[in-house]
């Protein structure tokens, strides 16, 4: 008696939770997959942990009312039974809030199958055949599943969520001889900022005074803490780690280094893989058809044989084992995770479908300056002619790349420091150099199309290097020659590609040919193509797509690669620091943060970790509940086994999709 009072009470105090906290946390947690970035992970687990108390404590009174009712000696209280009944009925009401929460919406929303309602129907029917403690159970059990998963979903929201903690919170802003303390979305453009050792850059930034070391791990993974100093741009969420930096504000912080991660990673969810939608499709006609088969079950036999307890039971197994949770959670919850591994790797994917896109790649192509070489040339050789000097001719280069942020005009511009003369105008020409207007005439800067679009007499310079054309007011006034290297550990990133089953690779450049046969050589790519205007890598890359087989990949960093970006089944986009430009980030499907092609390496073995895991999740599920399935229409299985063919499998399959991935090796034949 003092047992059922036990547990009569503690009933009571989880009922006064309920009606406090009518919401289940698992089940938001599972409702926002597709949002969890926004959510607060201290909540989740202060929720989590709620919850478990919760779990425990029905556990426990479940426990204590089975025990009861097989005590023979208690069996001349003839109200015992009756109140333990009562009180698992109560635990049933209590365990099934999510269910009938969700069968509500779903009744209000005319949505009528699903695995909210097979389990509602479940165990109704149960308790109306009188089988309540198995109802109990199987409901009690299947909260304990949803909390289960719940502590799945929380482990993957972390792996983002530990992206998001590197948002900054704070900026010292320079106000006259004072500092100003402020969040950084109240920076603007122009704010002279300081940085203290051992804080976060507030906003993207450029040093105007100072020199010290930036960690750069929590944004792309690098370990080594970088140098920087007067001149050198920085980015939001690194950590200064060194020297007091003075700064000048790039960028608003909205449209900074670290918000756009922020935002990407948030609407990755949005792009679905082709897998997903499948599963998703798969489970809106999968349910009804499970539904109407066990009604099969349960109501065709008995009109033959009269056992009618017998087959609306086993009717109820069948409806239990097949509900289809393992398919509808552990697969996005698969492509979800892999999507946070990827991002603290260094590669952020804009949506799972192009992360199993990814996995089906068998060619890149890739762009040359910025994406296979390190974009930090060097001058080699100046040219001037007709009356030019070697240093007015660098001076009218410097003049016209001012504006530029070109890996190329960079070099220029540190080689020749000039005084900005009046600009009147100027334009970047996309894959041809830029035309700048200013006090001094028409400077003309770029290759070898740019002064011949102009009808500029000029002798074209065969080299393996990058040559720069100059003319100033309609005359040819030299060529300035600059050299650029391969990435260190570039052939071995290539020959790993290969081992991940990549079975061709091309480059496709606007510089020179002669530039591009050298890299090409040197890194043992067969086809390389250079001199090529932005359509015209478009429509080579179009034939390189139909004469391979198997999806194609590009790789670019500059604003000439947006249109192939776009053209490629899969578009790539490599953070050059200095020289990454926005609009290819925007045409791109996929971002590597770090300067080198190791991050793709990496994001190609997660994408086929995904993709193997998906798959095993899915055969897993559908041979497990259709042997369960045959097993209770046999009358074999019953429904504590058909709790494991639903929580069970489901929790298997969530458990695989949390593996962390291995490197995969792939036959290229």
């Amino acid at each position: 008696m003092y047992l059922l009072i036990y547990a009569i009470i503690t009933f009571i105090f989880l009922l006064k939770g309920y009606v406090m906290n009518p919401a289940n946390p698992a089940q938001e947690n599972r409702d926002d997959l597709s949002c969890s970035c926004c959510a607060n992970p201290a909540q989740d687990s202060q929720n989590s942990k709620k919850d478990m108390y919760y779990i425990i404590a029905l556990i426990a009174i479940f426990g204590v009312c089975m025990a009861l009712l097989h005590i023979e000696s208690l069996a001349r209280f003839e109200l015992m039974p009756p109140l333990i009944y009562i009180v698992l009925i109560g635990i049933y009401c209590y365990a099934g809030k999510p269910i009938f929460l969700h069968f509500w919406e779903n009744c209000k929303n005319r949505v009528f199958f699903d695995e909210n309602t097979l389990m509602l129907f479940a165990t109704i029917a149960a308790l109306c055949i009188g089988e309540i403690s198995e109802a109990v159970a199987v409901m009690l059990f299947f909260r304990v599943g949803e909390f289960l998963e719940s502590l799945a979903i929380e482990k993957s929201k972390r792996s983002i969520s530990a992206l998001l903690e590197v948002m900054p919170d704070i900026a010292h802003k320079k106000d006259k001889d004072t500092l100003i303390d402020l969040p950084p979305q109240s920076l603007q453009i122009g704010d002279t900022i300081f940085i203290k050792v051992g804080e976060k850059i507030p906003t993207d930034s450029l040093i105007i005074k100072g020199k010290s070391y930036i960690d750069m791990r929590s944004i792309n993974g690098e370990s080594v803490p970088v140098g920087v100093k007067e001149g050198d741009s920085i980015i939001a969420g690194g950590i200064n780690t060194s020297a007091l930096l003075e700064a000048k504000v790039q960028k608003p912080f909205k449209d900074s280094h670290i918000a756009k991660i922020a935002a990407l990673t948030q609407e990755a969810s949005a792009n679905k893989a082709k897998t997903q939608k499948t599963i998703t499709s798969f489970a809106r006609i999968y349910t009804p058809i499970i539904f109407v088969l066990s009604l099969c079950i349960a109501l065709l036999p008995p009109l033959f044989n009269g056992e009618w307890h017998e087959w609306i039971y086993r009717g109820l197994v069948v409806m239990m084992i097949s509900c289809p949770c393992a398919l509808v959670i552990a697969v996005p919850l698969g492509y979800f995770a892999s999507i946070g591994r990827a991002s603290k790797e260094g590669a952020l994917f804009k949506g799972s479908i192009y992360l199993e896109t990814l996995s089906l790649v068998k060619n890149i192509v890739f762009d040359k300056t910025g994406t296979l070489t390190l974009g930090t040339f060097q001058i080699l050789h100046i040219s001037p002619s007709n009356g030019y000097t070697e240093d007015s001719l660098l001076e009218l280069a410097a003049l016209a790349e001012a504006h530029s942020s070109h890996p190329i005009a960079t070099c220029i511009k540190h080689r020749k420091q000039v005084q900005m003369e009046s600009l009147i105008s100027y334009e970047e020409i996309s894959g041809e150099g830029v035309c700048l207007v200013c006090d001094r005439g028409e400077i003309l800067a770029g290759n070898a199309t740019l002064l011949q679009k102009r009808h500029i007499a000029f002798e074209t310079q065969e080299s393996a290097h990058t040559i720069v054309y100059i003319a100033h007011n309609g005359v040819y006034a030299g060529y300035i020659c600059i050299g650029d290297k391969l990435k260190e550990g570039l052939k071995d990133d290539l020959e790993a590609l290969k081992q991940c089953g990549i079975r061709h690779f091309a480059i496709l450049s606007g510089d020179n040919q002669a530039s591009v046969n050298a890299v090409a050589k040197e890194l043992g790519i067969t086809q390389a193509y250079g001199n090529l205007l932005p359509a015209q890598k478009e429509a080579k890359l179009t034939a390189l797509m139909s004469q391979w087989k198997g999806k194609v990949a590009f790789v670019g960093d500059g604003i000439n690669d947006s249109i192939v970006l776009g053209r490629s089944d899969v578009g790539i986009s490599i953070n050059t620091g200095e020289s990454s430009n926005d609009i290819s980030k925007e045409s791109a499907d996929i971002i590597l943060q770090r300067n080198s092609l190791c991050g793709l390496v990496k994001a190609f073995h997660i994408a086929f970790h995904t993709r193997s895991i998906t798959w095993q999740n899915i055969t897993f599920a559908l041979i497990s509940k259709l042997m369960l399935i045959i097993l209770g229409i046999m009358g074999i299985a019953n429904m504590w086994l058909a709790v494991f063919g639903d929580v069970g499998v489901a929790l298997l399959a969530l458990l695989n999709a949390m593996r962390p991935p291995r490197p995969h090796k792939v036959d290229s034949k």
